[in-house]
């Protein structure tokens, strides 16, 4: 299974050449406008998933879905690696000279502030909330922060490369709604913690690419270019024995 991801990655990368030409004719704006209708899909997956924690029609749903779901006895860990499928497709397409909305800086920093966005919320929720997850190991079940990162990466792609191709938009959530279903399957989390952290995921990237303007001015306001690209960027998973998390850090 980690050999199809890395072979999907490989495959995107490779597509992108037959559309580098069509997308240099594309017009598209590179800033990302703030628009109230954005927040409809994010903000309601994170309603529901909040209502889920003491609703008893929708913790039944949680439950009768969960029943449907359990395999037997037969698990899969390929969800700990497709939560970072879009966001190396997405470095790999820039390092394969494919160019996105955004050069390697910005997108860096738009990656940073969006992962900042959505490991503090989903560990603030997690700290204040108390679901038990449908294993029984623990009390950190609401919301799912491997969804949360993948819908967070797969929003990241769209942003980023859904004006060469709608099949990188489409990839990206496809990978990330199947690591959602990964992690119900798998017995780790209930189907509304996964909502909540798919729109929490998708909010997070939303919200760097809203403030990336006005971050970028700040930080580089006295900078020059050549600064700049001095800028050295780190990304690496880390797993915490019951989560995987995304660490990130920005070197001026």
């Amino acid at each position: 299974m980690k050999r199809l991801i890395l072979f999907c990655i490989l495959f995107t990368v490779l597509h992108a050449n037959g559309q580098k030409k069509k997308a240099d004719s594309l017009p598209f704006q590179k800033d990302v406008k703030f628009s109230y209708s954005s927040l409809i899909l994010p903000a309601g997956l994170i309603t529901y998933g909040i209502l889920g924690i003491k609703n008893d029609p929708i913790r039944k749903w949680d439950r009768n879905i969960r029943t449907q779901l359990q395999p037997d006895g037969v698990k899969t860990g390929i969800d700990d690696y497709t939560v970072l499928a879009p966001i190396l497709t997405s470095f790999g397409l820039e390092f394969a000279g494919i160019e996105g909305r955004n050069n390697l800086v910005d997108k860096s920093i738009i990656i940073g502030t969006s992962a900042l966005f959505m490991y503090s919320t989903v560990r603030l929720i997690k700290n204040n909330t108390s679901v038990r997850r449908p294993s029984g190991r623990s009390v950190s079940s609401f919301p799912s922060g491997h969804t949360a990162l993948s819908f967070m990466a797969a929003e990241f792609l769209h942003q980023e490369y859904g004006h060469v191709s709608p099949w990188y938009s489409i990839a990206g959530y496809s990978v990330a709604t199947a690591t959602g279903f990964l992690r119900i399957y798998n017995d780790k989390h209930w189907f509304s913690d996964v909502l909540a952290g798919a729109g929490i995921g998708i909010l997070s990237t939303k919200i760097a690419y809203w403030l990336h303007p006005f971050l970028k001015n700040v930080i580089f306001k006295n900078k020059t270019e050549k600064q700049v690209s001095q800028v050295q960027w780190h990304i690496a998973p880390l797993y915490s024995g019951n989560e995987l998390l995304l660490t990130t850090s920005l070197k001026f």
